[in-house]
């Protein structure tokens, strides 16, 4: 009877393990879901891939999948929520529509755990962000920090809120004008002294310090990954150096 009941439970863990979306994932492999996100390692959905299910969460990118992925394709009526950190945590975008080359939107090869779920809208198919649910206030947060690396500033924040609100404008447009701002412009032409600057910047904040040598790998990820002050001083919090200084 022992043996019977070991058995029973061992191929229920086995059928638990393959029914779990994040055992599941492996490049290249797996069905594309009718509605689901996926995620291809190169630009324009080429290279090897995989899929999530609409409704699925990954809490944890599987090894080897983890900050690979450069483009992701909507299928259906689905939203996808990517963060930068495992657990959900750290820095966040909401995308429903397709996106050819993540670089573009400051998250190529950053994505270390997923949320999809289902829209009842009806503004999926991987073609536009629709009009968005929830605060509006909150939309124009989330597209300031993530298109230009700040909180808006008051003027920003009321005239973003009225064209939400007043003209029915969708978080897309809201990111497409904020890429149209001289502001966007002078940060994309990041160059090595203004990289540099911006980490030196979050160290005297964080550790209230002048950068060492060991700056360079933030100044290349301001470079290459277009990481902001913010995110500098993150990764500077989780250092033995600021954590000993607590």
């Amino acid at each position: 009877m022992m043996v019977r009941k070991t058995i029973v439970f061992y191929a229920a863990g086995v059928m638990l393990a393959a029914s779990s979306p994040l055992m599941a994932q492996r490049w290249g492999s797996g069905s594309i879901p009718r509605e689901g996100v996926c995620f291809y390692k190169d630009p324009n959905f080429r290279g090897e891939y995989f899929c999530v299910g609409g409704g699925e969460n990954l809490s944890r990118v599987p090894s080897g999948m983890n900050d690979r992925i450069s483009s992701m394709r909507i299928l259906g009526r689905v939203e996808v929520t990517v963060f930068k950190d495992v657990q959900y945590d750290g820095r966040s975008t909401r995308f429903s529509a397709d996106v050819r080359n993540l670089k573009d939107e400051g998250w190529n090869d950053l994505i270390s755990s997923i949320r999809v779920r289902g829209t009842a809208s009806g503004f999926g198919g991987g073609r536009s962000f629709g009009r968005p649910n929830g605060d509006p206030d909150r939309i124009v947060r989330r597209a300031y920090q993530d298109v230009l690396g700040r909180e808006p500033d008051t003027e920003g924040l009321r005239l973003y809120r009225s064209r939400i609100i007043d003209d029915g404008w969708s978080e897309a447009q809201v990111r497409d004008s904020l890429r149209k701002s001289p502001e966007f412009r002078e940060r994309s032409t990041m160059t090595v002294a203004r990289a540099e600057e911006i980490v030196r910047r979050a160290y005297l904040s964080v550790l209230r310090r002048e950068p060492d040598p060991a700056s360079r790998n933030y100044v290349d990820k301001v470079l290459r990954d277009r990481w902001t002050q913010q995110d500098v001083e993150r990764e500077l919090r989780k250092s033995a150096e600021f954590r000993g200084r607590r």
